[in-house]
């Protein structure tokens, strides 16, 4: 349980930096703040930080502007240092799993092990071959080093950060419906996998939940910023004219249909994507996709997304599984934000599961 019965998630993206306070002592949680600040260009890089220092001061500022007074925070991780695989083991006790999983874990990332941070969590048990008992679980990886530029930042603010996650898991606690995460009763969604597509400024993160529980992640590098940067560099429109184009609040002939294709060859990687997931487990019961992201608000995304998957598309809602207390923001600025909150809100989240 949080000190104070408080938890924050803090999610440091290339665009901005995003934090959610909720109050998890009360019967259901309650979200009590809420606060955004944007980053100028180039200090993050592929959802990397190359500087801590130069990231500290927008934590700290992010604090005094939301009136948060707490410290304690999980902060969310998400880039090409992270490596997430499945792997298959005979059933094993917990103990005897963790040491099975350290001992094979080399075979399965690219990471030299001692230069890594690793974990892992059961996702399903089957019967094979001879009616032996087997395991899949998630392994996820990721440089040292990278973790370590998350936490100096978070530190140079005068943060505590208890905890860092995979954004992908984060997403999970936000974006299905908490009904629906652990139990199938009568009148929920139907059996099946659900897709999650979080679409940040610099980064997609793809997210296969099957009974609740992660299944499968992708990252793809390439974000809202991506279609404004080609729309700025193939046409030389000034970043403004490029974003009023995404929304859709442009008749220019020539943008649009270069804004078509590039969304058709995005969905094409996210369809690559579920294939390989597909082509490796047998499973085919993907039954819809959920779209989030302050990248997801593109003209056509969720069409072109229905078309390239052949999936219903749902939008996100990442405050359906809190209640709202007195946030500094009207109904309609909250409701243009809240597609930009999933992985901070789901890190929040992270706290009422302990």
């Amino acid at each position: 349980m949080a000190k104070g019965g408080v938890a924050i998630g803090l999610d440091i993206s290339s665009g901005s930096i995003k934090v959610a306070e909720i109050n998890i002592s009360k019967r259901e949680p309650v979200l009590t703040n809420l606060g955004i600040i944007m980053l100028p260009e180039g200090l993050m890089r592929e959802g990397e930080i190359d500087d801590p220092g130069s990231i500290s001061p927008y934590i700290k500022e992010l604090w005094k502007q939301s009136g948060i007074s707490k410290k304690r925070v999980v902060v969310g991780v998400s880039n090409q240092k992270v490596i997430v695989r499945p792997m298959d083991l005979p059933f094993m006790p917990e103990d005897e799993l963790e040491n099975a999983v350290k001992y094979q874990v080399q075979e399965f990332i690219p990471i030299p092990i001692d230069d890594a941070i690793v974990g892992y969590e059961v996702v399903d048990e089957y019967m094979a071959g001879e009616e032996e008992r087997m395991q899949t679980i998630l392994l996820a990886a990721a440089h040292k080093d990278m973790i370590s530029s998350f936490l100096d930042a978070v530190l140079g603010a005068g943060l505590n950060p208890i905890a860092v996650e995979l954004k992908a898991f984060a997403m999970v606690r936000s974006l299905i419906k908490k009904e629906y995460q652990f139990l199938e009763e009568e009148g929920a969604e139907p059996p099946g996998s659900v897709c999650l597509v979080n679409i940040g400024a610099g980064i997609c993160n793809i997210c296969v939940v099957k009974e609740g529980t992660p299944r499968f992640v992708r990252m793809l590098m390439r974000g809202g910023d991506f279609f404004t940067k080609v729309l700025c560099d193939s046409l030389n429109l000034p970043p403004a004219e490029a974003e009023e184009i995404k929304a859709g609040r442009s008749t220019e002939a020539n943008a649009n249909a270069l804004l078509q294709r590039e969304i058709q060859a995005f969905v094409g990687e996210i369809r690559r994507s579920l294939e390989y997931y597909i082509s490796q487990t047998q499973e085919r019961d993907l039954n819809k996709v959920i779209l989030a992201g302050s990248g997801s608000k593109m003209i056509n995304l969720p069409l072109e997304l229905n078309r390239g998957l052949r999936l219903p598309i749902e939008i996100g809602h990442p405050l359906q599984n809190v209640l709202l207390g007195k946030l500094p923001f009207t109904p309609e600025e909250l409701a243009e934000i809240e597609a930009s909150v999933a992985v901070s809100v789901g890190l929040a989240l992270r706290e009422t599961e302990e």
